[in-house]
């Protein structure tokens, strides 16, 4: 998103050197019909309108660009400025190479691609400039004059040559520049919106996360208070004071249980999701992870295995820790007497596989994996979804794929 924000000011800005260009283009063809009819100077005026109405094909096949593509990129910029260049080249070669006074607008050219391009298209357009104006020492077509002019007259010229040259340059800096400096400000304030929109994204994934946490850790305590309340309905209460008491003693137990849930699950709504992370070894940071979900669900034959580098360092903030919470839970649910999970960490992205022997994914799952409210079960289907969500936004990705016995989820994302 933010590239796209780049390459939209980078449009903008095409325009403007597009306007730019047809200015100097009716500048240059003001100043060479002068110099040719008024001061008496002999030009080469077919080869110098020529180059002109190259220029102007440059700029009509640019504008045509302009209007059918909607992005435009730096390198598309760093050409136009290119041909721009090379027709100053041109024409300065016509006319006299470095003793024309217009030889100093290959400042311009370096200051607008200072202004628009990247660092390295700079210096690449600055090294250019630099190498025309050498070859251009040695180079060039010299001025004769129609009728005999005193070396004093020249010299008078050339600095008049030079004032036109300056006012020229400062006009069309002073246009341009005020133009790119608005397109600034609003790729800064584009890149403002979306960071906005990002975290409040964020904080709609995190609280939908803690949401799906809750589903799936109140299911277990909830069913058995509703099989107890089942059972009391059935049941005779004034012959069976002892089960009665019992069963108070579980519902109890199982209501604490949940209130810790909703306690632990407020308790992380308030933390931040990356400044609270720490980075710790890869493999300390699943064992952790690992142990926190068995010691919940308590699944009857857990195999998990760590492999690779245990010592790369990785964060694991809390939308992601819940992520793999809502994996295993789902694994889980499908397979609560078998739970694989195998972790791999290498020098740049972990790899976490979770295999289970339940059902397997129904065909729609696999061909939509990601869109919300695609579930096989009783709930939202939230669970997938969010985990593709996150793991989007921190460039990874989550696949599924059906085994001849159960499921296999791979989550793969950078360190």
């Amino acid at each position: 998103m933010e590239n796209k924000i780049s390459q939209n000011t980078n449009r903008k800005n095409l325009l403007q050197l597009l306007w730019l260009r047809l200015i100097a283009i009716v500048g240059q063809v003001l100043v060479i019909l002068f110099v040719n009819y008024f001061l008496e100077i002999s030009l080469p005026l077919p080869q110098m309108f020529g180059v002109l109405l190259v220029l102007l094909i440059v700029n009509l096949v640019s504008f045509f660009r302009y209007k059918s593509q909607k992005q435009i990129s730096d390198g598309a910029l760093f050409v136009e400025l290119l041909f721009d260049v090379a027709a100053l080249t041109a024409q300065l070669y016509f006319s006299g190479g470095i003793s024309n006074p217009f030889i100093s607008l290959f400042l311009l050219q370096v200051i607008i691609s200072a202004i628009l391009l990247r660092q390295i298209y700079a210096w690449f357009v600055g090294v250019v400039t630099v190498v025309c104006y050498v070859w251009l020492s040695f180079n060039y077509q010299e001025l004769h004059s129609l009728h005999h002019h005193e070396d004093g007259d020249f010299f008078n010229l050339h600095l008049h040559g030079m004032l036109v040259s300056y006012v020229f340059a400062a006009a069309l800096l002073l246009i341009f520049v005020t133009k790119i400096i608005k397109n600034m400000q609003e790729k800064d304030r584009d890149f403002y919106l979306l960071k906005q929109q990002s975290n409040e994204e964020e904080k709609l994934v995190r609280i939908a996360l803690l949401a799906t946490a809750a589903a799936h850790e109140l299911s277990t305590p909830l069913s058995t208070i509703s099989v107890i309340l089942g059972d009391w309905k059935k049941a005779d209460l004034t012959n069976s004071k002892e089960e009665f008491l019992q069963d108070v003693l579980v519902a109890e137990e199982q209501l604490g249980r949940c209130k810790k849930i909703l306690s632990n699950i407020l308790l992380s709504s308030g933390k931040e999701r990356l400044e609270q992370a720490k980075a710790i070894s890869a493999k300390d940071a699943f064992d952790s992870l690992v142990k926190s979900w068995s010691d919940l669900r308590r699944p009857q034959n857990l195999l998990y295995n760590f492999c690779g580098n245990a010592d790369k360092k990785i964060i694991l903030d809390e939308a992601l820790t819940q992520v793999f919470f809502n994996i295993f839970d789902n694994a889980f649910e499908e397979s609560a007497k078998w739970v694989s999970i195998k972790v791999e960490a290498n020098d740049s992205e972990m790899l976490v596989t979770i295999q289970d022997r339940g059902r397997g994914f129904a065909a729609e799952i696999l061909q939509e994996i990601g869109k919300p409210n695609l579930t096989t079960k009783n709930g939202s289907g939230l669970g997938l979804f969010l985990a593709v969500s996150v793991l989007r936004r921190i460039g990874g990705i989550l696949q599924v794929k059906n085994l001849e016995n159960g499921a296999l989820v791979t989550v793969k994302f950078p360190i």
